[in-house]
């Protein structure tokens, strides 16, 4: 019954970090975070599967394979604490990030030694020392776990309200924290048990069982709630908008906000903050745009962005460069800064600072 959990639960996991995947275009990238940590617990579990010869039993590949998938208990804890930063501060740039994979590769690389002395059939001293090193390294998994979720909630517990659609995420991330916390302590009192094999084999099903109850329960609430984890619901918003909302005065404020709080800045800005912000609802502040600006949530957001672009190059006293200056709009990606520069000015931003210090100089 145990085997047939994990096998249901690496595979589950596993899944989810596959779809994630296809539609990162179209999810926040906050969930392409979140699903690093699928992916590592589904091949920890499979890990697991793989050392305990529950599948390919007696292939010496396998068990290998295993050892080195091991190395993945260090890769996922860091990846939900990421995704906590993620959702409180938006970008969180990998290379600020890096250093918390550290263990991971460490561990990752001790695996990998370890095999390799097996596979050339070195058992000397050194190995046994290495072997004694690695699983020493292995005893602080759970600490690492709790640290990571420890943080990840005092910062959650910490952080200021930002709007309905804010609140919601944070509340439903605390929820999701709180119980991983139970489920490490459930795996970590089974380790406890080595004497006693059905008492360990309960505690193990059911963590496991509760890891596939939240990881169903994360997807349901992305179906759920797009307005939280999609990036542009304009063609999605089927109910029909309030005609009394959907007013020329309502857009001019909506326009002020954008402005005077510079929320075209967000980079991972969705109508859902925009909605928040105004107190309307996603669909009335997407028919809002449709009408007045006669576009979509992305042109709308992105003729602000660009207009701070043109602000900032043409600033000749400073020394911003356009990887800089495209960041300070609102662009997290150069190729799409340049492509909607074009589009919407006519020239490349390098062309357009060209033209302005041609225009004041000669």
């Amino acid at each position: 019954m145990l085997d047939l959990l994990q096998q249901i639960a690496a595979f589950n996991f596993l899944l989810f970090t596959g779809l994630i995947w296809y539609y990162r275009k179209k999810l926040d990238h906050a969930i392409f975070i979140f699903s690093f940590f699928l992916l590592g617990k589904g091949l920890t579990m499979l890990s697991n599967l793989l050392l305990g010869q529950v599948i390919f039993p007696g292939e010496r590949v396998a068990l290998r394979a295993g050892v080195i998938m091991n190395s993945f208990l260090f890769f996922y804890a860091p990846f939900l604490y990421w995704f906590t930063l993620s959702v409180l501060k938006s970008v969180v740039p990998i290379r600020k990030f890096s250093i918390h994979l550290l263990p991971f590769l460490f561990f990752l690389l001790t695996n990998i030694a370890l095999i390799t002395m097996a596979v050339l059939e070195y058992k000397g001293t050194f190995f046994n020392h290495l072997l004694v090193f690695r699983n020493s390294i292995e005893a602080l998994y759970y600490a690492q776990v709790l640290g990571y979720t420890g943080v990840s909630l005092w910062l959650l517990y910490k952080s200021e309200s930002k709007g309905l659609i804010f609140d919601k995420i944070v509340k439903w991330l605390k929820q999701v924290l709180w119980i991983f916390i139970a489920i490490w302590i459930v795996f970590f009192v089974s380790s406890l048990f080595n004497e006693n094999q059905f008492m360990a084999d309960s505690l193990s099903a059911l963590g496991i069982v509760l890891l596939l109850v939240l990881s169903n329960v994360t997807l349901l609430l992305v179906l759920g709630s797009p307005e939280v984890f999609y990036n542009n619901l304009s063609v999605k918003l089927k109910k029909v908008p309030n005609t009394d909302i959907v007013n020329k005065q309502n857009y001019d404020k909506l326009c002020e906000l954008v402005v005077s709080q510079k929320l075209y800045k967000n980079a991972d800005l969705k109508i859902g903050n925009l909605s928040s912000a105004i107190d309307q609802s996603p669909r009335n502040v997407s028919a809002l745009i449709n009408k007045f600006y006669e576009g979509n949530f992305y042109d709308f957001v992105n003729y602000y962005r660009i207009e701070e672009a043109k602000s900032l190059l043409k600033n000749t006293e400073g020394d911003m460069t356009i990887l800089t200056i495209l960041y300070e709009s609102g662009f997290n990606n150069k190729s799409v800064f340049n492509a909607v520069f074009k589009k919407m000015v006519g020239v490349t931003p390098s062309a357009f600072r060209k033209n302005h210090i041609t225009t004041l100089y000669g």
